[in-house]
């Protein structure tokens, strides 16, 4: 499915998200949070349009799980609504720079809820090292900008 490495996806990702950051500190500086959002969304209304076939084979698939496995896939959209808000809601309050590298600290979140809902654990040695660094990094920021 994904022609490029996992490394060059990922770091496409950061930068990407590091053009979206301070966009998204420009507008909520001029427009409201609700306008923001509907502006983020206005891509995936686009892509679900194009892939509408895919979108009706894949709710007939969601429909045959038993509800503990469609609601942990349902809960995709709560949690990323939230997610998006509680961004939003820390770069119009501060700025982009401070709440990207405290929104950083979300992969102890991910080891943590990848236990409690699926019970796997993918942390090795040094990846709880350089998450270890980067919870101190956070620290270090909140302490200093409170």
């Amino acid at each position: 499915m994904n022609a490029l490495p996992w490394y060059v996806a990922g770091l496409g990702a950061a930068l990407l998200w590091g053009i979206h950051y301070p966009l998204l500190e420009h507008a909520l500086k001029r427009v409201s949070l609700v306008t923001v959002l509907v502006l983020t969304v206005l891509p995936v209304l686009v892509v679900a349009v194009v892939f509408r076939d895919t979108l009706w084979r894949d709710a007939s698939v969601l429909m045959a799980m038993d509800w503990p496995d469609r609601g942990r896939i349902l809960m995709l959209s709560a949690t990323s609504l939230g997610a998006t808000v509680m961004l939003f809601l820390a770069i119009g309050s501060r700025n982009a720079t401070l709440a990207s590298l405290i929104e950083i600290t979300y992969p102890l979140f991910i080891v943590l809820f990848t236990w409690l809902l699926f019970r796997q654990v993918h942390v090795t040695p040094s990846a709880a090292l350089g998450g270890a660094l980067v919870m101190a990094g956070a620290a270090l920021i909140i302490w200093n900008h409170p």
